[in-house]
């Protein structure tokens, strides 16, 4: 056997990894699948869409050889860092605005008994009550509308309260029929034996059921505020922000470094590609009666050389 053939069949029996770079590719994700995406998460953590992210950095940085995927790795430790430094501390301040301390400072700025303190719901003063916030304008329209029609009411206006008085109307013929009118359903529902006495039943039931929506909404703006300056104070008693600030500037250096490695080694296999596929010329030699020339033009993997002889 001769030596080519010999090293031919060494080499068939050593590379038995994927050769393609399809190949590589999916090799590439079977290990980030069976590596650094089964350990280490939290259980809030989604691992598929972590899983997904570091996809995309991999295609987008085409990461498929072992280095880059070190580089990514540690890009993707850094920011995953970032994010659960930003969401413990606003779990601790979320958890600091739910004490009872921050509910009778609220009351007392407010303006409101302390005992309503004891009995605040909780979206007065997390980040996640917005939705809250908005029905609560939105059923103070309805209580503000009935009480309008109340002291307006007449058989004349009564054609009328769909266009003038569009909060109170939707929220009473909710699910009723196209064809239902206004006061029949009024009637049935709050069961009184005159328009007026069912309006004032309809304005106590939401007073029952939206109370804390009817105070809230009555002063929106300046209880805003008001929570918006407790979660400060919060923020600043709780949170060293100087010792934040240095770790999340740390967490964004590793990053940066990261992303710096993965363009240098894009440059220089750049530069490596450009060499290769450079052309060499060498000086032409005199040796006697005969002259040569050599060109070696340099391919990526087998170098071709070409000589040339003539004869004086």
């Amino acid at each position: 056997m001769s030596h080519v053939s010999q090293q031919t069949s060494q080499n068939a029996v050593v590379q038995t990894g994927p050769k393609t770079k399809e190949g590589k590719k999916a090799s590439s994700l079977n290990a980030q699948k069976g590596a650094i995406f089964t350990k280490g998460y939290l259980q809030s953590e989604n691992i598929e869409q972590k899983q997904a992210e570091y996809e995309a950095l991999t295609q987008q940085w085409g990461a498929y050889d072992p280095t880059r995927q070190m580089i990514l790795r540690t890009i993707e430790q850094a920011n995953l860092g970032v994010e659960r430094q930003m969401l413990f501390e606003r779990q601790k301040i979320e958890a600091l605005m739910q004490s009872a301390d921050v509910a009778q400072q609220f009351a007392r700025h407010a303006g409101l008994s302390a005992l309503s303190a004891t009995m605040m719901p909780a979206w007065y003063f997390s980040d996640s009550g917005a939705r809250e916030k908005q029905s609560a304008a939105y059923v103070l329209k309805v209580y503000e509308q009935a009480a309008q029609l109340k002291r307006e009411y007449s058989d004349q206006i009564a054609p009328h309260i769909k266009t003038r008085y569009p909060d109170l109307y939707d929220y009473l013929m909710e699910g009723q029929a196209v064809t239902a009118q206004f006061l029949l359903v009024l009637g049935k529902t709050y069961k009184q034996s005159t328009a007026l006495l069912n309006l004032s039943q309809l304005m106590q039931s939401l007073e029952d059921a939206y109370r804390h929506h009817l105070v809230w909404a009555r002063d929106a703006d300046r209880y805003e505020t008001l929570v918006m300056g407790l979660r400060a104070q919060q923020i600043e008693d709780a949170i060293d922000l100087d010792k934040s600030n240095r770790y999340a500037t740390h967490l964004q250096n590793r990053l940066l470094k990261g992303i710096n490695a993965l363009v240098t080694l894009d440059q220089i296999e750049a530069n490596k590609l450009s060499m290769s596929q450079a052309t060499v010329t060498l000086p032409v030699l005199d040796q006697g009666s005969s002259s040569v020339s050599l060109e070696v033009i340099e391919a990526e993997n087998t170098p071709a050389v070409s000589t040339k002889q003539s004869k004086k």
